[in-house]
């Protein structure tokens, strides 16, 4: 067994966990993203159940790829790549969500101060 799998299956347990937990809450993963361009939720209710599952889809990869890398035991580098789809499928969760209209922003704003 491969410890650095070990730890992507604990955080894919912390982190479905944390997702069920806090499914009423928003969770801003691209703080500087949503700051610079102003979001705004139009429908929170759906917003929060697409954002539970993707959280739960997010939760069930990292456990995937730590189930893998356990197995398979490849180099170190595996466990920094299975990083990697954390931050897209947070970022299709900001685009699908402006798709069905749920959250509104302005993209790019510039502030003077």
């Amino acid at each position: 067994m491969n410890w650095l799998g070990m730890i992507l299956i604990g955080l894919g347990l912390i982190y479905l966990l944390y997702s069920l937990l806090n499914k009423s809450k928003i969770n801003y993963y691209f703080k500087g993203y949503i700051k610079r361009n102003e979001m705004k939720i139009i429908k929170p209710i759906e917003y929060f159940k697409l954002q539970l599952s993707f959280s739960i889809f997010n939760a069930l990869v990292f456990i995937a790829c730590g189930v893998l890398i356990s197995i398979f035991a490849p180099n170190d580098i595996f466990f920094i790549v299975a990083l990697v789809p954390f931050h897209f499928i947070n970022l299709l969760l900001m685009i699908e969500s402006k798709k069905r209209g749920y959250i509104d922003y302005k993209a790019y704003k510039t502030y003077k101060s």
